[in-house]
């Protein structure tokens, strides 16, 4: 809660001309460096005080089995898996191969809090590239203040890496279109590419058609853009290969396709009056899916999609305006619950921040038409997947909402501290 009304009160304060300049006090290394300790100190202490508890998902499971029986597997009995991509349960598992299962998590917990630590300098970094380093410095402000970054490195979950390489990645693309193109400046970021690829699907087609847009407004020749698609290629493939020798088959990125659809419809993933499926219907399916590997139970969940479209074709539609409140405001599972943590802690905050983003935008659209269509790719190639699936967890918001608020950043910054005639 307090994370939120420092929130609330910078932006206030931001928005107040009277206090534009003396603001600048904040706006610098020195001071940022100083607020950013004092975060990173309180989220150890906090993890201490909650004596390091973990929330767990598939990925830790494949990390153990990684680490302990040398085999990616979800679960040993039905052997190898493609259930995650590597990237995450690699780097849990060498933390619980070096300090074993109990140290490892404390370990890790406090590794994830520092990768926190790392995210809001890059972001000024990135700001840096087009001479907007005080709008950096104001969104790294609100990522460190922000209430739900501030209590989620403590989960073992894949976007607390994934938003630190996306964010890496995002920095060498800011490279590239500011023309600071050298060879070796496409070799790094096309391998970066592939790792965040192999990390979070959903990124992919962000990726490419960001990258299309540094082709289209010259930013990178042509054989630039074959050489990032080349090098990525390359060093994505190994991943393509294992899943085609270990289950002769083709898995480009996971196996859960369907299972993702399938959940989407679910009765604990509708805010609205939806009924795709009775909870007796679902208690049957989840029972008989228990006993399958995830290749057999993808096809059970196809089958189970295909019948709820059949019943009804405008599910797809109804699911994915469902699904979209649950992305952009909170899930079914919060959706009810008033209490003060999630009213103010997430509701609130994701309202102020919703609206001060649609404001944003409206003024990118009027200002600058080549941003607008930027962030539009951006925001939209993260919200469509979401709607084709479920959206039924707060960390799928999460893979994106710190750039929500450096879009909103950068339009305070631009609306109240930049001559008009320069923007």
């Amino acid at each position: 809660l307090s994370a939120f009304f420092i929130f609330v009160s910078i932006s206030l304060y931001m928005l107040s001309p009277s206090k534009m300049r003396s603001i600048d006090f904040f706006l610098n290394w020195k001071s940022f460096l100083v607020f950013s300790c004092i975060v990173f100190s309180a989220k150890i202490i906090f993890s201490a005080y909650n004596n390091f508890s973990a929330e767990f998902f598939e990925d830790w499971k494949i990390a153990d089995n990684l680490a302990h029986h040398g085999v990616y597997a979800w679960h040993m009995e039905h052997g190898s898996s493609a259930y995650k991509l590597p990237v995450y349960p690699f780097f849990l598992s060498v933390f619980i191969k070096t300090f074993g299962d109990l140290s490892a998590i404390k370990v890790i917990i406090i590794v994830q809090h520092f990768l926190y630590f790392l995210l809001p300098i890059l972001i000024i970094k990135i700001f840096d590239c087009f001479q907007l380093k005080a709008a950096g410095f104001l969104a790294a402000y609100f990522f460190i203040f922000s209430p739900a970054y501030f209590y989620y490195s403590n989960i073992l979950e894949a976007t607390n890496l994934f938003i630190l390489l996306f964010a890496v990645w995002g920095y060498f693309y800011s490279q590239l279109w500011t023309l600071r193109n050298s060879f070796w400046t496409v070799v790094v970021f096309s391998v970066v590419t592939a790792i965040v690829a192999l990390t979070q699907i959903v990124a992919v087609p962000i990726m490419v058609l960001m990258i299309l847009l540094l082709v289209f407004y010259k930013k990178i020749p042509v054989k630039y853009f074959l050489t990032i698609g080349g090098i990525a290629m390359l060093v994505y493939s190994p991943w393509v290969i294992r899943n085609y020798f270990t289950f002769d088959n083709i898995v480009l990125s996971k196996s859960p396709a369907w299972q993702n659809v399938f959940l989407g419809y679910t009765s604990d993933c509708q805010i609205l009056p939806n009924h795709f499926i009775t909870q007796d219907e679902e208690r049957k399916i989840f029972e008989k899916v228990a006993s399958q590997d995830e290749f057999e139970s993808e096809k059970i969940y196809h089958e189970e999609v295909l019948k709820i479209v059949e019943k009804d074709k405008l599910a797809p539609w109804k699911k994915a305006i469902n699904n979209c409140i649950s992305l952009w405001f909170v899930p079914k599972r919060y959706f009810n619950d008033n209490g003060l943590s999630v009213l103010i802690g997430r509701k609130l905050y994701i309202i102020c921040i919703n609206f001060l983003f649609l404001v944003s935008l409206i003024y990118f659209f009027r200002r600058n038409k080549t941003l607008f269509l930027f962030l539009c790719v951006l925001f939209i190639g993260f919200t469509i997947p979401y709607l084709i699936g479920h959206a039924s967890n707060i960390r799928f918001k999460l893979d994106f909402e710190w750039i929500e608020t450096s879009v909103i950043a950068l339009f305070i910054v631009l609306k109240y501290f930049t001559d008009k005639k320069n923007v």
